[in-house]
Order: structure tokens, then sequence, then C-alpha cells
């Protein structure tokens, strides 16, 4: 199946598969760079405008993280919701299927535990059974962006 097409948002922000509230239009590299792209135009004093040098393309999935970083309110925004809907995909995978682990893939996964302490948060907070039942792990890949594409050939 393709995960990433589960709803967490009905009738949320446009989907590149035709539909909307999918969780990719939230939690992906694109719905930071849609996020970045709106702070950039809607709020000139953002760290995010200071980043890319002012030029609305260069913006990318690591800016907002580097804008937070450096203590702007706007980019620490972007990024929380990213990782609360990003969080809300996770913990329906968890309810459903109750996995070990949750290995997260692609160049966000670069962010290693600036991601992935407040993603287990949220995630443990909010999981049913968070109280009782074992805790999934959530790691980042160690394969990175080619994680995908590598386990797709190991199935043959």
């Amino acid at each position: 199946g393709e995960m990433g097409h589960i709803t967490i948002r009905a009738g949320g922000e446009p989907c590149a598969c035709g539909r909307k509230g999918c969780l990719e239009a939230y939690a992906s590299a694109t719905a930071l760079i849609r996020e970045s792209k709106r702070a950039f135009q809607e709020h000139p004093d953002c760290m995010i405008r200071t980043l890319c040098d002012g030029d609305l393309n260069k913006i990318n999935a690591k800016t907002p993280f580097d804008a937070k970083r450096a203590g702007d309110k706007i980019g620490a925004e972007i990024v929380d919701k990213y990782i609360r809907d990003l969080g809300e995909g996770i913990i329906n995978y968890i309810n459903i299927f109750q996995p070990e682990i949750i290995l997260l893939g692609g160049g966000i996964s670069k962010e290693g535990d600036y991601l992935l302490e407040p993603l287990r948060e949220y995630v443990f907070r909010y999981s049913y059974g968070h109280d009782f039942l074992p805790r999934t792990k959530i790691e980042c890949a160690l394969l990175g962006n080619d994680a995908g594409i590598i386990g797709a050939a190991m199935l043959g």
C-alpha cells in the first residue's frame, strides 16, 4: 500500500494523488516547502526569508528547521505543525498495526534527534495504550533518501 495516502484531515490540503488531506500533503518535504513559502510571503521579517537570501526558489525542506534552530518563531511553528501532522499519521499506524519500530527515511531523516525527540514525545503522549502497551520505537533509517529504493530492490 501507499502509507502516505491515509487521510489525516478530510478536505484538507490537495495531495499529488488527487485527493485532499493525505498524510503526504502534510508530512513531507513538499509540505515543509509549501508552508515555508507561505511564511516567506506572509511574514516579511521571518528568518526563512533571510536563510534563502530573499529568493523563494531557494527554500527547501531544511529551511524551516534551520529557522527554528536560529530561534525564529515562524520556523518553529512550521516545524511543530509538521511534527504534529507526522505524529498523527504514525499514531494511526501504531494503533492499527502495533509495530515494534517505525523507520523514517528521506532527506528529513537527516534532522536526527532534532526531529525524533519531539516526534516521539508527541506520539507517545497521544497514542492509544501509551501507558500500558509496549512503546513503538521511532528511528531514522540509516539509508536516508535511498531507503525506499533499496527496500524495494530487496523485495525482488
